[in-house]
């Protein structure tokens, strides 16, 4: 368990097949700075390589599970479409939160260097700490850490003011923010369903900045949120989510 007095902040980022330059924006805005963060990928970009190069970024698997998915038919294929583009990943958030015991059992008996999910959301809790699940055949040991805030259920959340400054209370503070919101600085849901609109069949990987452009807003937004966040956190209480992990199990052994 974590400390009671000990705050542990970290910076979360869910890919969803967004540009390359989306995706960069967000990794600067860390590296200026000097915060680290975890990006949960979802697709195979040149994106993908410059966050390689960056020491203070790692990376993870966001696996979609939902019917249609790009990624594989079966949540077997799925894993490994992701592990393929992310070998070295050790930490997972499940794409739209689909998670199921079974998905847990699977993870645990058979995808062997995944220790973390972060599929848990409880919206603006304080307090929060890291759980185990010991799961399927194996009862191997699963990391689960809740996270308390995500850009597009702020956006929707009631009484919600994007000026509000950040809330950094003990036990895990973890954020997680989708690079397309971060570049558009949304406000609303509204401003990214007219850019899905008028992209129509073009895929939002290869959204340029002049596509984007036109639905940007100039907020306080989303990308607002993220700079004060960066600004107003002591930047010592950081972590990557697997120093989280590796953190709470030596607590606990």
């Amino acid at each position: 368990m974590l400390d009671r007095l000990e705050t542990t902040v970290a910076l979360t980022f869910d890919v969803d097949w967004a540009p390359d330059w989306c995706i960069e924006l967000c990794a600067e805005l860390c590296a200026h700075a000097n915060v680290p963060a975890t990006f949960f990928i979802t697709h195979a970009s040149p994106a993908l390589g410059a966050l390689r190069q960056q020491p203070l970024v790692e990376l993870g698997l966001h696996p979609n599970f939902l019917p249609g998915s790009s990624h594989g038919e079966t949540p077997g294929a799925v894993l490994d479409h992701c592990l393929a583009l992310v070998p070295e990943a050790s930490a997972m958030r499940m794409h739209g939160l689909f998670q199921s015991s079974a998905l847990m059992a699977l993870v645990a008996d058979r995808y062997p260097a995944i220790e973390t999910d972060v599929s848990l959301l409880l919206p603006f809790h304080r307090n929060l700490e890291p759980t185990d699940l010991y799961m399927g055949a194996s009862r191997r040991r699963l990391t689960r850490l809740p996270y308390c805030w995500e850009d597009d259920v702020a956006a929707t959340w009631p009484g919600w003011r994007w000026e509000t400054d950040p809330i950094i209370s003990p036990g895990l503070a973890i954020f997680a923010f989708h690079p397309i919101h971060v570049a558009l600085n949304m406000t609303t849901l509204a401003r990214y369903d007219a850019l899905k609109r008028a992209l129509a069949v073009k895929p939002l990987a290869e959204a340029s900045r002049t596509d984007v452009a036109p639905f940007a807003d100039q907020g306080p937004g989303a990308r607002d949120f993220l700079v004060r966040l960066l600004a107003l956190t002591d930047r010592r209480r950081f972590r990557r989510i697997s120093e989280i992990t590796r953190a709470h199990r030596r607590r606990s052994t």
